[in-house]
């Protein structure tokens, strides 16, 4: 008799942890994903990212998940906030990494982030990102650091992409030489920048510069290979 209450009681746990299953399964399923922040991808395509198997498709799981570090890995996003509006909503705030500059090298465009990571290719320029130009061997996966024949030559064209960005300088293109030279294009301004390891000094002194004549809009060249700190930076202007 105690044996059978006992096994009883038993089928009686069992049955009402199924019963709890089956109501959190149906009761805090998820209907609905909204994006935000989203430009790479379409909101269905992040939606699906976010849903790809069965235990993300519920919010209790959905959470333990986001807890535990087990929510995607998306290579294209610095961060993202999850909040869950109702019992079957979630909602995902994406912080996309941001893209600094391209590469045009053989008809293809890659477009990369400050650290040199990928986040999107096109047999098309996009207007308004600036371009280095090179005929270094450069092969490239998406989502992965750019690969360069001559390492040193995607150093320079990390650390001048990301001067640029850090004074604030407005520019159009550089283009590298046979020898790895740099050459910048900022509107009607042509600046030879030689090749070095860090050009922090010529793009500090360059910012202010280029400003001045882009307002005024000037033409000409500026010469900085052998600049030093506190010298002037000259503008040579076509004879009329």
């Amino acid at each position: 008799m105690e044996e059978q209450r006992k096994s009883h009681k038993g089928l009686w746990v069992i049955g009402a942890v199924v019963v709890i299953l089956l109501f959190c399964a149906f009761f805090f399923r998820v209907k609905k994903v909204s994006i935000e922040g989203n430009t790479y991808y379409s909101s269905r395509e992040m939606e699906e990212k976010f849903q790809s198997n069965i235990f993300e498709k519920n919010i209790l799981t959905f959470w333990l998940m986001q807890k535990l570090s087990l929510t995607p890995d998306l290579p294209f996003v610095r961060e993202y906030e999850v909040n869950y509006p109702s019992t079957n909503e979630i909602h995902i705030k994406l912080y996309e990494k941001s893209i600094v500059a391209g590469i045009a090298y053989s008809n293809q465009y890659i477009y990369f982030d400050k650290d040199g990571i990928v986040l999107q290719s096109s047999d098309k320029a996009v207007k308004g990102i600036p371009l280095f130009e090179t005929k270094n061997l450069t092969t490239f996966t998406l989502y992965s650091k750019v690969q360069m024949e001559d390492d040193s030559l995607l150093s320079q064209i990390l650390n001048l992409a990301n001067l640029f960005k850090h004074y604030n300088v407005n520019w159009d293109k550089v283009i590298f030489d046979s020898k790895n030279e740099a050459y910048l294009y900022a509107g009607e301004i042509q600046v030879s920048l030689g090749k070095k390891e860090n050009y922090d000094e010529e793009i500090s002194a360059l910012s202010s510069v280029l400003a001045k004549v882009e307002k005024n809009g000037q033409t000409g060249e500026i010469d900085l290979r052998n600049y030093k700190v506190g010298g002037d930076v000259i503008l040579k202007q076509p004879k009329k």
